[in-house]
């Protein structure tokens, strides 16, 4: 058998092979489809009825099965495109609307105590997201003000007919106050914490709100700056052991098959290395696992403020731009641009080749898989409806983390590889909590290989004939061998010479 990759590689791995895993279902196998006996105008009037019931779960399935059920049909009647396409924007109204109304159902609720929880802000939520994407793609068509539905009147809402654009707007009224009102994870201020950084600067829509971004990504460097240098020294130092590590391999590795022979062997030895100078092989992932709940937190600061950023502009992002070589191009901050979200991916990959690998036994497939990682994360982007403006913050990011491991890589001097164990200086220094684990399951180990040796031993005596170390036949295993005579019969037992 070869020699193990590093722990960082294999929880890698694992993460990339199940994310491929989840991808390849989601892609490839999709949702089943069941027939429905229905026609397309009997599931329309069951979409009309949970209008107006405000059954906001059980629309959105009914609504799938519409959509497959009047597309074949029409295609099959020879409808135009553009007519089926209104039809389907329509039924996705039906289904935006109701969400929408049944948020504002749960919240009268709540306000006149009825209900112990308010699920307003998370519904209209939905309704706001199950609305975004075909916003996204018909926004500068026609159809997006021309298309109608008719609705039963709620609330505030006494509208009997709407429109894509009309629905849209009530959304975005709705839910930019609560956005502002409402704390991210229920104590954060995530809106007022993004609103304080684009005044720094007036709020200015040219400048302010993508400079925002640019110091958001600062403070949030600024804040993961220990660990990040923790993991890439000790990414240095995983370096500086990996010669040492070569000779293990060497000294195990069998010269015909040129495989380790003893893998257990050659463990205990990799890992009483790392413990002779006091590394923990598993400590590159916990920077990473800590750094993870701080960029959700920005990214929902984000998402509360992302009504605002409709009103900030950078670059090529602006109202006055509609595409660029047939590309889309979002007016604001606040829609999705796809060349921003490219450049990105640009800046993952660029950062991914930067930082070397801690394994230079396992250089290429450390970079493949880095890759891998980069590729699959900016291709997944462009299918997911989000803010250019966390983009941005994104793409500044990758730039500093890719200075960062350039200062720490080509700028800063290694550390040095110390034995934590020798005695300098008369005293013994003292040991890491890691070598003291370390040790303990190397004793373990240890123990455990005695007592299979201990049991394989006494497995070769049996009652009965057996054989000793020399190959001599022994006529009894409990007996000892002097007790015969060289004929095998007894030494008492023997004529004595005359």
């Amino acid at each position: 058998m070869s020699s193990r990759p590093a722990p960082r590689s294999n929880f890698l791995q694992i993460l990339l092979i199940t994310a491929l895993i989840f991808m390849g279902i989601q892609l490839f196998m999709g949702p089943q489809r069941t027939a429905d006996p229905r026609s397309a105008d009997q599931i329309w009037t069951s979409l009309q009825q949970m209008n107006r019931d405000l059954k906001d779960v059980s629309i959105q399935s009914e609504f799938m099965k519409w959509e497959r059920k009047y597309t074949d049909t029409a295609k099959a009647n020879k409808v135009p495109e553009s007519e089926i396409q209104d039809k389907i924007l329509a039924g996705a109204l039906l289904v935006a609307d109701t969400k929408f109304k049944s948020g504002l159902y749960r919240d009268q609720l709540f306000k006149e105590g009825k209900a112990t929880q308010n699920y307003a802000f998370a519904k209209i939520t939905r309704a706001y997201d199950f609305l975004k994407p075909r916003f996204e793609t018909n926004y500068t068509l026609p159809r997006w003000k021309n298309v109608e539905v008719e609705v039963t009147p709620f609330g505030p809402l006494t509208a009997t007919t709407i429109t894509p654009d009309s629905l849209y707007n009530s959304l975005v009224a709705d839910l930019s106050p609560r956005n502002k009102a409402e704390p991210v994870f229920g104590f954060i201020p995530g809106y007022q914490f993004i609103d304080a950084l684009v005044k720094l600067t007036g709020s200015a829509p040219g400048f302010s709100y993508a400079f925002a971004c640019f110091i958001l990504a600062l403070i949030v460097r600024a804040i993961i700056w220990p660990l990040a240098q923790k993991q890439l020294m000790w990414g240095r130092q995983m370096q500086q052991l990996q010669p040492m590590i070569k000779e293990l391999e060497a000294k195990h590795k069998d010269p015909k098959t040129k495989q380790v022979r003893d893998q257990n062997a050659y463990s205990q030895e990799v890992f009483g290395l790392y413990g002779k100078y006091g590394i923990n092989p598993f400590a590159g992932c916990w920077p990473a696992l800590i750094q993870l709940p701080l960029f959700l937190t920005v990214y929902q600061c984000m998402l509360h403020y992302k009504f605002e950023f409709t009103k900030g502009v950078f670059a090529w992002i602006n109202p006055s731009s509609t595409t660029f070589l047939g590309i889309p191009i979002a007016p604001n901050l606040g829609e999705k641009d796809m060349i921003l979200i490219a450049i990105y991916g640009v800046t993952m990959i660029l950062a991914t080749f930067t930082t070397p690998v801690s394994d230079i036994t396992q250089a290429k497939q450390q970079r493949l898989l880095g890759l891998s990682i980069a590729v699959i994360f900016s291709i997944s982007m462009f299918f997911i409806s989000i803010p250019s403006a966390f983009v941005l913050y994104w793409t500044f990011t990758n730039i500093l983390s890719t200075a960062q491991s350039f200062i720490a890589y080509r700028l800063l001097p290694a550390p040095p590889l110390v034995e934590v164990s020798t005695t300098v200086g008369g005293k013994v220094a003292k040991k890491s909590k890691f070598m003291e684990l370390m040790e303990q399951a190397q004793r373990q180990a240890q123990e455990q290989e005695n007592q299979k040796q201990s049991l394989k031993n006494s497995n070769k005596t049996i009652e009965g004939e057996a054989v000793d170390k020399d190959g001599k036949a022994k006529r009894n295993g409990n007996v000892d061998s002097s007790f015969f005579g060289k004929s095998g019969t007894q030494k008492g037992n023997k004529k004595k010479k005359k």
